[in-house]
């Protein structure tokens, strides 16, 4: 059995109606502190690529996979956090109170799994493309299972690759796809806000926190959405 795309979409949009009140909020916490860490970085490895020696070049290298680390840090960390509240819509149930939520959250976990997959990600990329995209594929699931199966670090990597296993260029085409577009939204009002605002640290700092509360909630719910079907896809069941 496959993932049917059109209507993996439309119950995205669905979920994220329903759980908007709870995904905005949460968002704006822990966006605000990431913006300035990713405005920061992007000030902080500001390199030239013209006429670099073989050390310039390494420390390019190092300022590349740093900025992609820090452009998709915390988004692996929300993905994990809003899936509880996405399980509440895919079975039905009106969402449980906020607190009550956060305070069964696996922080400790989450915040391991986001700097791991980050890092793995970007070194994928920045190295070789194909198995950055091998990565994304079999991981971009782990932090939603670490939350909805509460298993540790490993395992939740482990079943990650267990559960995307046959389902790679469809984990590619719809989250990879939808990762690539915010991606590219991403860039263009990035630029047009710095056109607007500048480009000092603290309009970077702006830019960055408006971007990811504009786009992180979507894909973050794609990704506990996708899981979610995947599990019931294995198990047998339509969901």
């Amino acid at each position: 059995m496959r993932l049917a795309p059109a209507r993996t979409l439309r119950r995205i949009g669905e979920v994220y109606v329903e759980q908007a009140r709870f995904l905005l909020p949460v968002a704006v916490v822990l966006f605000v502190p990431l913006g300035f860490i990713e405005a920061w970085a992007e000030h902080a490895f500001e390199l030239e690529a013209d006429d670099l020696d073989a050390g310039q070049v390494a420390g390019l290298i190092v300022a590349v996979v740093v900025q992609v680390a820090t452009s998709s840090l915390g988004e692996v960390f929300y993905a994990g956090v809003v899936m509880s509240a996405v399980s509440e819509s895919m079975e039905g149930h009106r969402r449980a109170p906020v607190g009550k939520l956060l305070r069964t959250l696996p922080y400790g976990g989450l915040i391991v799994v986001d700097i791991l997959f980050s890092l793995g990600f970007a070194v994928g990329l920045v190295l070789l493309v194909v198995p950055g995209l091998m990565f994304f594929a079999r991981y971009v699931l782990t932090a939603p299972l670490l939350e909805l199966e509460h298993s540790g670090v490993r395992a939740a990597f482990s079943r990650s690759r267990e559960l995307a296993r046959g389902h790679a260029l469809g984990l590619l085409l719809l989250l990879g796809g939808l990762w690539l577009a915010t991606d590219l939204v991403s860039s263009l009002l990035g630029e047009g806000g710095a056109s607007t605002l500048g480009e000092s640290l603290t309009a970077d700092w702006a830019i960055a926190t408006v971007i990811e509360l504009l786009i992180t909630p979507i894909w973050a719910v794609a990704v506990c959405v996708v899981t979610w079907r995947l599990l019931h896809l294995e198990r047998g069941t339509d969901a």
